[in-house]
């Protein structure tokens, strides 16, 4: 088992256009990777992204958060695996 602590990233903001809700949503998704990446850390592969959103009546656009989790493994490491599922750090490619 790889002793470490999962660690939970996320982030929160407004979507104006409900159009965009999905792009807006995996891009937001490659940002908090990325950040993750910048930190040490690997996506946690077992553990989904949390995402919810609430419509805004008043001000007529959604609101969202978006929760990842990841493992630190160092940031010479953090670009040359996928992520962590079961035990294992994933390869990428």
């Amino acid at each position: 088992m790889y002793p470490r602590k999962i660690h939970d990233f996320w982030i929160s903001g407004t979507i104006k256009d409900d159009s965009k809700l999905q792009s807006s949503r995996e891009n937001y998704e490659r940002l908090l990777v990325q950040q993750m990446r910048d930190k040490g850390y690997v996506p946690v592969l077992d553990m989904q992204p949390q995402f919810s959103i609430k419509y805004n009546e008043e001000k007529d656009h959604y609101t969202f958060n978006l929760v990842m989790y990841g493992i630190y493994i160092g940031k010479a490491k953090s670009f040359k695996y996928e992520g962590f599922s079961g035990q294992n750090l994933i390869t990428k490619g």
